[in-house]
């Protein structure tokens, strides 16, 4: 049998302050009694994925970080302001809620495209689909439909104070486990501050 202990579950992603996650919060109790069929994540686990890695070998972390490093030196910090929510795939059929990036979406989208190349260079897999810069807030346990919460939905196209500056890319280690996943920076990589 195969020992599976040096294998890390990991994703590369943005983090996110404490001020954004408590209005994201504020936010998934309003729709916590009305959506009731989901599970809500926790907002300390709130983050951006730029890349999703899955099971790593722990020898293959030093190559990871170093490529993060290499994207993230060539990138200098930006204003990311989130806001608006949706669902993937739909409102009709959704599976997961999610909060949206009214700011910085480009900045973003450059910098999952680049860690998706680097990574791609040391072998591994490439992600096909364009990222869609997003925060999950819930994901959702039975078929429903969404639609009619379209009017609640829109009261959060602009949520003040959800303003951050992005300055550094986070390689995050992941354990799932039955209270949920549970979530541990591993090296955290800044941007170019040198302007």
């Amino acid at each position: 049998m195969q020992n599976t202990s040096q294998r890390i579950r990991c994703f590369v992603a943005i983090e996110i302050p404490s001020t954004i996650q408590d209005k994201l919060a504020q936010i998934q109790d309003i729709l916590r009694k009305r959506i009731r069929h989901a599970s809500w994540v926790i907002p300390k686990n709130f983050h951006l994925t730029l890349k999703f890695l899955g099971e790593v070998e722990h020898t293959q972390l030093g190559t990871i970080e170093a490529a993060i490093q290499k994207v993230a030196m060539g990138h200098f910090p930006f204003t990311m302001r989130v806001g608006g929510i949706g669902a993937f795939p739909n409102l009709k059929r959704p599976r997961v809620v999610w909060c949206g990036v009214k700011d910085g979406s480009a900045d973003i989208s450059e910098l999952a495209k680049e860690i998706n190349l680097e990574l791609d260079r040391c072998g591994f897999p490439r992600d096909e689909r364009a990222a869609s810069p997003h925060l999950t807030i819930a994901r959702i346990k039975k078929r429903m439909d969404l639609r009619p919460f379209t009017d609640a939905f829109q009261q959060y196209e602009k949520i003040d104070g959800a303003s951050m500056t992005v300055e550094e890319i986070t390689l995050v280690r992941s354990q799932l486990q039955l209270t949920g996943a549970v979530y541990t920076r591993l090296k955290s990589c800044r941007l170019n501050m040198e302007v």
